[in-house]
């Protein structure tokens, strides 16, 4: 399954819950407000080791630049949807 996330991890606690909830093999998109996680020191041991991925358009509308995770487009994104169903999505 995709955890998507989108809200800020320090103005919620979106992402704390989808990391409470997700399985070992689901996978996790940053996206919107969310993808300051990867670029906050404070996230980075908290997110290594996880499958994740950061929206790329949302990093560089934010005029941030990701240090953990892969970067994704949204084509990307269509086709992770395509290859593993519905994301459970977070959002305040």
């Amino acid at each position: 399954m995709i955890q998507l996330v989108l809200s800020s991890p320090f103005l919620s606690q979106d992402l704390e819950q989808a990391l409470r909830y997700r399985q070992d093999d689901d996978l996790l998109v940053l996206m919107q407000d969310a993808v300051v996680a990867a670029t906050a020191p404070k996230w980075y041991e908290r997110l290594a080791g996880i499958p994740l991925y950061v929206m790329t358009e949302d990093l560089q509308a934010r005029g941030l630049v990701g240090r953990i995770g892969m970067d994704l487009d949204m084509a990307g994104l269509i086709r992770l949807i395509a290859e593993h169903g519905s994301p459970q999505t977070w959002a305040s």
